[in-house]
């Protein structure tokens, strides 16, 4: 069991890029077919040249087929190990068809009117991209797609093939982060006019110097590079807002805040969301005791007043069940879009609309993000996921009367889950250090959305478990010997995988076998 603890402690002293880290890079321009594109090889390069000088090992192709993209892609994720940080940006055409978002290949035909199957085939899916890129292990994984330019295949006579501009919403993995370079249905500026003679697009130029910018976590970064893209669109009369989707697990940043040193070297400051994010991930009573007293000085600070709320609902907890949507995920992270007060009050409008947000607490947890997901499905909003807990998505949730959206199953009688757990799996985890287990489960149903199981590793220890399956979300107990491990993960959709990261520090892939 000494391993447990030489993880543990540590996991309290390492940010979270440890491990390597890779990146793929792609731009594609010149395209055979379909209107060219200006800058997509370029911003490629440029984004290539700059993670390089961040400590990434970098893939990059330029002006890629079909077969080319795919050899990259393959190149990129036999590389990657579980616990290493992923990095994926993509510049060139994309285009949306059933909801699904393709990236386009410089060897694209122009199809026939209608034609959607065969572009398909002969695109790159971006969900499939993503996945192939989680069943790695990654740790942490980040991609960016400017891949929302006009729609190439969009045609004044017959049927366009997909929408006609921009890409859709996407669901994204856990322990993913996504950032388009457009909100949904919007364009994406490859320059600002024929006079702009910028190498970059609007997008990029506004990125890059951000990313070695030191100490500037990922959100943080994107709130900025959000506001920057849409004050410059908006010289041109142009709307475009970079949209994010967040399921990331701590926080990352690409440039670490360099240590300030002195004849004494002065300990680095803490820091009050990274201790509540650990907190967090212990899931304990104990743990959230010690961040509270560690911050009693800080007690008006928001992060502080999060920890209160989410001790209050262990202690009200009887035992841990996920069908309480109240009980908290690792990715809750406080809401930084514009304040605690119109989360409040989004929620509030959200109940009044029957959309189930919960208590109206300002936290945007997984029952929140599920009734606003809700809500956009019912009423045709042109709003985006990434819109929660904006004052323009409030106005639009104010003006709205009745009850928009369906009922739901309450949340206290769950329900056998459509993809289940029941089963033998194969694992393999990479902790701090870059201890690396391997082991073998047996999963039980022990009734509605509950499975049970025995565990085994290689370094010869046993542990029983108990899992909770919300969707595709899990919420795990592993009880070894002297400790007891909590952990979150996402079962893929076929429900044969499944990806998670635990109080330990260990980042988990596992595979069923029977």
């Amino acid at each position: 069991m000494k391993w447990f603890w030489i993880v543990w402690f540590a996991v309290i002293g390492m940010p979270l890029f440890a491990q390597e880290r890779l990146a793929l890079v792609i731009g594609n321009d010149s395209y055979d077919t379909v209107v060219d594109l200006q800058k997509a090889v370029a911003d490629a390069e440029a984004v290539s040249e700059k993670l390089q000088g961040l400590g990434f090992q970098t893939i990059t192709g330029l002006n890629l087929d079909r077969r080319g993209m795919n050899q990259r892609i393959s190149e990129f994720t036999s590389r990657l190990d579980a616990g290493d940080t992923a990095f994926v940006f993509f510049a060139g055409h994309g285009v949306e068809i059933d909801g699904e978002n393709y990236l386009l290949p410089t060897d694209i035909v122009t199809p026939t009117s209608g034609e959607t199957g065969f572009v398909k085939a002969e695109s790159i899916a971006l969900s499939s991209l993503l996945d192939r890129v989680r069943a790695t292990g990654a740790r942490t994984s980040i991609a960016i797609i400017d891949a929302c330019r006009d729609n190439p295949f969009e045609t004044t006579n017959g049927r366009s093939i997909g929408g006609t501009r921009g890409l859709g919403r996407i669901n994204t993995p856990q322990g993913m982060f996504v950032i388009f370079s457009a909100g949904a249905g919007q364009m994406a500026l490859d320059r600002l006019s024929d006079e702009d003679a910028a190498q970059n697009s609007v997008f990029t130029r506004a990125l890059l110097p951000r990313l070695s910018e030191p100490g500037l976590e990922l959100r943080s970064m994107v709130a900025d590079l959000r506001t920057e893209v849409r004050d410059l669109s908006q010289t041109v009369q142009h709307n475009q807002v970079p949209a994010y989707y967040d399921e990331l697990l701590g926080d990352f940043y690409f440039t670490p805040a360099a240590l300030e040193t002195t004849e004494v070297a002065a300990a680095p400051a803490t820091d009050i969301r990274a201790d509540l994010s650990i907190a967090r991930s212990v899931g304990t009573i104990a743990a959230f005791d010690t961040f509270l007293e560690n911050y009693s000085d800080q007690s008006d600070d928001y992060s502080y007043q999060v920890a209160l709320q989410l001790r209050e609902v262990l202690v009200s907890s009887d035992t841990l069940t996920q069908t309480d949507d109240t009980v908290p995920f690792d990715n809750e992270l406080p809401v930084v879009s514009d304040d605690i007060k119109v989360m409040r009050e989004t929620q509030a409008a959200l109940n009044r609309l029957g959309c189930s947000a919960g208590g109206a607490d300002g936290i945007a947890g997984p029952r929140t993000r599920r009734a606003f997901a809700n809500y956009l499905s019912a009423s045709g909003s042109e709003l985006g996921a990434d819109d929660l807990g904006t004052k323009h998505a409030l106005e639009e949730l104010d003006a709205k009367s009745g009850t928009v959206c369906k009922a739901v199953a309450s949340a206290r009688t769950p329900t056998a889950p459509a993809v289940t757990l029941t089963g033998s799996w194969q694992y393999k985890a990479t902790c701090a250090l870059v201890i690396k287990v391997t082991g073998s489960i047996n999963y039980a149903n022990a009734g509605g959305n509950k499975f049970t199981g025995s565990l085994t590793d290689s370094l010869g220890q046993n542990a029983n478990t108990v899992v909770f399956l919300n969707d595709q979300q899990l919420s795990g107990t592993d009880y070894f010997p002297g400790i007891t491990v909590t952990w979150r993960g996402r079962l893929s959709e076929d429900g044969n995988s499944f990806t998670g990261s635990g109080s330990t520090g260990c980042s988990v892939y596992a595979w069923r076998v029977g």
